[in-house]
């Protein structure tokens, strides 16, 4: 488990298998779960228990894409093949398993299967968008997303790289995106351009892209996830044919939009991993460490704090228990009503806010309640800590998201006109 010097003790480690925290964590969840939800996690957490021995830690995580592919476990918001369940409640589950495993396969997984993904299954039906989703789901290729550049964070809207029609329907872009989630290793690439920068709602196109039609990666060195390669990313002259356009003529500005939701809901999933798998760390090695002869859950200054994280991390897992069940019942594949899609899309800004913050609290108490050995390689605390950090930022930082709650609150004064 760990290539440096071992200090951790061998009960201690022995208990912090990942076998033995899937069984706290189910403990936790398996209430707010029913019974074809739990034998779900249940069939993925045996996976994982089957896969984790035979993962090389020193090597990127791509190497383990096809294992996933070949149970259907790339993604689960969308039923691929003959595999399911499918929906966003899922695709949760999903993460909870994985995750507990290896938080950054976790990270590049869905990042290939939904935000390169999703897109195939909501906007595809050409052979050719075929080709490519079954490509991704069966972990033979990698994809990725395009839509922050260098000088378009937050303002994702206004972006600079363009595009244009040719003759023969296939399209040309020329631009820069940035914190590219796979892009150095990816094979397709999902990218955002507009045709008139002074127009882009009217004018935004999304299309799919493969690495040889012009598209050029640099790696970004993110010492958080150092085996996921997260990359800048070039545009140049790169062209790809009609049959791989997922939105055109503005249709990818509504795409865009449409797609934040889900991409939100599954990185709150994703971090609520970070934040049970970090909480049963604590609970393991707390009733286990001892310190002036008794346990550190014992001594008030570890075990209140430990309590507050409990029913923090409660509270954050049934309020995307609700948001996930809601998109599901709601939205997912269906005309939503446009009152319930904008509160699904309120909420799921508010838990993405919540969440993803938890995850980096969490991470760093439980870190704080350890000690030293948290910040080794003897546990796996110091991997989820950091992952916790690209959780926070990606699908829109902590600021973006006080943003919109922020406009949902100034809107509520409209009603007080009626």
């Amino acid at each position: 488990m760990c290539p440096g010097a071992r200090i951790i003790t061998d009960e201690i480690e022995l208990a912090l298998s990942l076998e033995n925290r899937y069984k706290i964590l189910n403990e936790n969840i398996f209430p707010m779960l029913g019974k074809n939800e739990q034998d779900f996690l249940r069939e993925v957490q045996q996976f994982c228990l089957d896969l984790e021995p035979k993962i090389d830690w020193d090597k990127d995580v791509y190497v383990l894409f096809p294992e996933l592919g070949k149970r259907g476990f790339i993604q689960r918001l969308n039923l691929w093949r003959d595999f399911g369940p499918s929906g966003m409640f899922y695709e949760n589950l999903l993460s909870l398993g994985i995750g507990f495993m290896d938080p950054e396969l976790e990270l590049s997984r869905t990042a290939s299967g939904i935000l390169c993904g999703n897109p195939t299954f909501r906007h595809g039906g050409t052979a050719a968008l075929n080709k490519v989703q079954d490509d991704l789901m069966s972990g033979v290729k990698v994809g990725c997303i395009g839509i922050t550049e260098p000088n378009r964070g937050s303002d994702s809207v206004n972006m600079e790289t363009t595009c244009e029609k040719l003759q023969d329907g296939s399209v040309r872009y020329n631009g820069t995106k940035v914190f590219t989630t796979n892009g150095a290793k990816a094979d397709y690439f999902a990218a955002y351009a507009v045709y008139d920068k002074k127009n882009p709602r009217g004018t935004m196109v999304q299309a799919m892209f493969k690495r040889e039609s012009g598209v050029h990666t640099e790696r970004l060195h993110i010492q958080s996830v150092p085996r996921v390669h997260i990359s800048k990313t070039i545009y140049k002259d790169a062209t790809t044919p009609a049959d791989m356009i997922l939105g055109d003529n503005g249709q990818g500005y509504k795409n865009l939009f449409e797609g934040l939701v889900p991409e939100r809901l599954m990185i709150n999933g994703s971090a609520l991993t970070i934040c049970w798998n970090s909480l049963v760390h604590g609970i393991i090695y707390g009733n286990l460490r001892k310190q002036f002869g008794q346990n550190l859950l014992n001594m008030q200054g570890i075990g209140f704090p430990m309590g507050q994280l409990l029913a923090e991390v409660s509270a954050c897992t049934a309020l995307e228990v609700h948001v996930a069940r809601q998109y599901d019942q709601h939205i997912m594949g269906k005309k939503p009503d446009p009152a319930i899609e904008k509160s699904v899309a309120a909420l799921t800004a508010q838990a993405k806010y919540l969440i993803t913050h938890q995850a980096h609290k969490t991470a760093y108490e439980v870190q704080q309640h350890m000690g030293g050995i948290s910040v080794t390689d003897n546990t796996r605390m110091d991997q989820l800590a950091k992952v916790s950090d690209i959780q926070e930022v990606i699908g829109g930082h902590r600021n973006v998201m006080l943003l919109l709650i922020q406009n949902q609150i100034r809107k509520q004064a409209d009603l007080l006109k009626k």
